[in-house]
């Protein structure tokens, strides 16, 4: 059994907790949508304020965790932009896309002022590729459809 940490996790690392359990927790693509190769999520943040955050790409193929929960740029915020009903609407359709716009939920300290609400918009479009699923032949490389 692992020692006890000393000293309580901060607020940052434990969303960070929360969120790899919950990571780690969800099923793959392939076994949530076995005919999608490919999924791209892209995170525009609409600034509110000058420098605006960078924008966010990601791409998951088939092993990678079916997870859309991002949380918000803002190390501070404890605001979280799901994307999981998104998500499923993308995927659920053969070379489609969703796009559209989430204001953060969370709230932080900004102004002096303890817990405001972030209100940090992002607009996101999520992209799916769909394919047959090949069997690998063992050698890494796909079997060819017969």
């Amino acid at each position: 059994m692992p020692p006890q940490p000393r000293q309580k996790l901060s607020a940052f690392r434990e969303r960070k907790e929360r969120f790899r359990k919950a990571r780690d927790g969800t099923q793959t693509l392939r076994s949530a949508f076995p005919d999608a190769t490919l999924v791209n999520v892209h995170l525009l943040f609409l600034p509110e304020s000058a420098p605006p955050h960078a924008a966010q790409s990601f791409v998951m193929y088939p092993a990678a965790r079916a997870f859309f929960q991002y949380p918000c740029p803002y190390g501070d915020c404890d605001g979280v932009y799901e994307l999981g009903a998104a998500a499923t609407q993308a995927l659920a359709r053969e070379n489609s896309g969703v796009s559209g716009t989430l204001e953060c939920s969370g709230v932080r300290s900004r102004d002096g002022l303890q817990r405001q609400p972030c209100g940090l918009g992002v607009r996101y479009a999520i992209t799916a590729r769909h394919g047959p699923q090949h069997a690998s032949s063992g050698t890494g490389v796909a079997a060819k459809p017969l």
